[in-house]
């Protein structure tokens, strides 16, 4: 597909993590039973009218800061009138005329990427980010539509990009990281899943006509998505077919048309008449700004320099998993450094590749008992085998939570006798026994092959359940080699 330029915009729809809708005090649970978080205001019962709740304003103030948009001073809302089972009201209400935030930008990084390598730094610049309704949910059964209201009201941002994403890959890269930020920021908790966080994607090729596709809920959804789009307008502009703009699905493989743009529906937008204009003083913004914690890119930052030295995909996973996770590493390191702990790479590895690599609880142990096992481990008193041993052992203390002030380290050393064992006879007898079974391994050792004790090393970790050091087993492996 080489001499075509692919350009790509999104339209990201993200519900405000707030405990009450838009325009109402209705509970904002999702996972209730059916048609059981409705207000009257909610079901468009007559006579009904909305109540801001600007606790949804002060979240769209965050994402609008963290994202370098010009906050308009004031704005107002309109109603977007249509008729559909999702909508009770008839309309929506949202921002057409007058957005709250306008341009910004987010950069998309090499780093960003999960192969780094090649990739360029993007700007995608932001056109416009809005306040709005959602709607209500639909589900089909048996081929009958049943419409869920405990999502109607709402609180959304509508945020779109300028058409400034060279790549799918990059599409993605942008929705991942836009993620992550809003879920660092407590704006949004970012489940494409269930629908928290759904994105828009609009394609064209070689600056022609744009095609819009829908309700794309993952990021491999929106990568795939784009890479259909764009090599299906392709193959039409090559076979001599004209492009022509419309809405599309996207069902797993390809994208299909749903309505053309040319039929689309006249949505009669008007201010509404029932919300005043918002006002907003001078210093908000800034107020906003510097109540913000580090920005993710900012922890990223910290977490790969000196003195954490993180490796970049352990650092990613970290703030993958939230500021727990990486409040947790740096509390950690600084006790295990505090201590005396001389390879404190051990501390992000532990965490991220033995812990989250491994567990699916979000229960574990305190940073004290943690880092006191990777001491331990780190100054010989355990070997790596009794560490996993003693860290699965407190996951299941965490777990049924007896992990009390009186569960330690040494104590569990002491009860399962896991003490790193002293270099004896008994050592020499497995290792002159491995010796022995591995006669090929033992001959290129002496015959000049160094690496080859590196085989013989692991028969013997293996034959002893690490109760030996690594050290101590290479030692007593090269001094029975030589004789």
């Amino acid at each position: 597909m080489s001499g075509h330029k692919l350009k790509c915009g999104l339209e990201v729809h993200a519900q405000l993590l707030t405990k009450q809708k838009l325009f109402s005090s209705t509970s904002t649970s999702f996972h209730a039973p059916p048609n059981t978080r409705v207000s009257y205001y909610d079901a468009a019962l007559p006579g009904t009218q909305p109540r801001f709740n600007y606790d949804c304003l002060r979240l769209a103030l965050t994402a609008a800061a963290a994202l370098n948009c010009d906050v308009k001073r004031s704005f107002s809302f309109d109603r977007k009138h249509y008729m559909y089972p999702d909508q009770p009201a008839g309309y929506q209400i949202t921002q057409h005329f007058e957005p709250f935030a306008m341009g910004g930008f987010l950069d998309v990084m090499a780093r960003d990427y999960s192969k780094p390598r090649g990739h360029p730094t993007t700007r995608v610049n932001i056109k416009q980010i809005q306040i709005e309704q959602d709607t209500a949910k639909t589900i089909y059964v048996d081929n009958v539509s049943q419409v869920d209201l405990n999502r109607t009201n709402t609180g959304l941002i509508e945020l779109v990009t300028e058409p400034d994403l060279p790549t799918a890959e990059s599409a993605g890269v942008f929705v991942k990281k836009l993620q992550t930020l809003l879920r660092h920021l407590g704006v949004c908790n970012g489940e494409m899943e269930t629908g928290a966080m759904r994105v828009d994607v609009n394609v064209s090729v070689d600056d022609g006509e744009r095609c819009e596709i829908k309700n794309l809920f993952s990021t491999s959804a929106v990568v795939a998505a784009i890479k259909a789009e764009f090599n299906r307008q392709i193959r039409d502009i090559e076979s001599g077919k004209v492009i022509s703009s419309e809405t599309r699905g996207w069902d797993g493989k390809e994208t299909w048309k749903l309505r053309g743009k040319e039929g689309s529906i006249d949505y009669r937008y008007m201010p509404d008449p029932e919300l005043p204009v918002v006002r907003l003083p001078d210093s908000i913004v800034e107020k906003i700004r510097r109540s913000m914690p580090a920005l993710p890119d900012q922890v990223l930052d910290e977490l790969v320099a000196a003195p954490y030295n993180v490796p970049l995909v352990d650092a990613k996973t970290l703030m993958d998993h939230g500021m727990r996770y990486v409040n947790f590493y740096r509390d950690s390191h600084a006790l295990f450094t505090k201590s005396g702990g001389k390879k404190t790479s051990i501390v992000s590895n532990w965490l991220v590749h033995r812990w989250l690599g491994q567990t699916e609880t979000q229960v574990f142990p305190s940073v004290q008992v943690f880092t006191d096992l990777l001491i331990a481990m780190d100054k010989g008193e355990i070997t790596s085998t009794s560490a996993k041993l003693i860290l699965k052992h407190l996951v299941g203390l965490a777990e049924s939570n007896e992990l009390t002030p009186d569960v330690t380290i040494k104590s569990i050393i002491d009860e399962f006798d896991l003490g790193t064992a002293e270099a004896d006879d008994q050592l020499d007898a497995v290792c002159a026994g491995v010796i022995e079974e591995n006669p090929d391994a033992a001959n290129r050792y002496r015959s000049g092959k160094r690496n080859a004790v590196s085989f013989l090393l692991g028969a013997t970790m293996k034959a002893t359940q690490g109760t030996y050091s690594p050290a101590q087993v290479k030692s007593a492996l090269e001094r029975l080699l030589k004789n």
